[in-house]
């Protein structure tokens, strides 16, 4: 999975780089064509976005995610957003000699600020507070060559989790209504659910990895997301 994150940060990079370059290209032709001046406006209204990336994951057997949202933007530059997506997370080595399995859904709320290049492209930065409801399960063997081989599992239903997100993104319009973007954030893990034991004299196997936020052991984590984007 590194190396598709990898790929995915530099692809949003190089689309932040590119998106400063072109805006002061822009901002030099108005330079040398004398008194023009560029004025920047927010396109106000409701969109949908889509997280393209997360549909990188369907085809594989690891994991597959889909998320999805809406957002209003207006004048003011202020622009409120929701999120929804599922995760499934099955890692081969999360258990040796065993599965593991992580599911469930999710969702984010939060409110971006708006900081536009020039007419076509844009900086963003906003927070987000997330939650996620979400169902585990395993199954592990320990062998022996004295006794025949030990098989177990365990099984958790309703579990949740809920953190705080930091995010800073751009984007660039295709047209007058589809455009791509991408953010870094880094999230803030705020308090999760611990599986209780079944009884006094075993301790139960933690959660690994919760949807829409990461692995469970991590109480920050970092995350890009890439999306398109259609305005209505």
């Amino acid at each position: 999975m590194k190396p598709l994150l990898q790929h995915i940060f530099s692809i949003l990079l190089l689309s932040l780089l590119c998106q400063v370059s072109f805006a002061q290209a822009d901002v030099d032709e108005d330079a040398g064509t004398a008194t023009d001046t560029l004025v920047i406006e927010i396109d106000a209204g409701p969109s949908i976005f889509i997280d393209y990336g997360k549909l990188l994951t369907i085809p594989t057997d690891f994991e597959t995610k889909f998320e999805a949202g809406l957002s209003f933007r207006f004048k003011n530059r202020l622009s409120p957003n929701i999120q929804v997506g599922m995760g499934k997370l099955e890692p081969g080595g999360a258990i040796n000699n065993g599965t593991y399995l992580s599911e469930g859904w999710y969702g984010r709320i939060g409110i971006n600020y708006l900081m536009p290049i020039d007419n076509k492209s844009m900086l963003y930065a906003g927070a987000k507070y997330g939650m996620s409801m979400f169902d585990e399960s395993g199954t592990y063997e320990i062998g022996s060559d004295l006794w025949d081989n030990y098989k177990d599992g365990f099984s958790y239903e309703g579990l949740q989790a809920d953190w705080f997100e930091v995010i800073l993104g751009s984007e660039t319009k295709l047209d007058n209504h589809w455009s791509i973007g991408g953010y870094i954030s880094l999230r803030i893990l705020n308090k999760r659910d611990k599986p209780s034991p079944v009884n006094t004299t075993l301790t139960p196997i933690d959660t690994y990895a919760i949807p829409g936020y990461g692995r469970a052991f991590d109480n920050t984590t970092p995350a890009v997301n890439v999306y398109i984007r259609f305005s209505l």
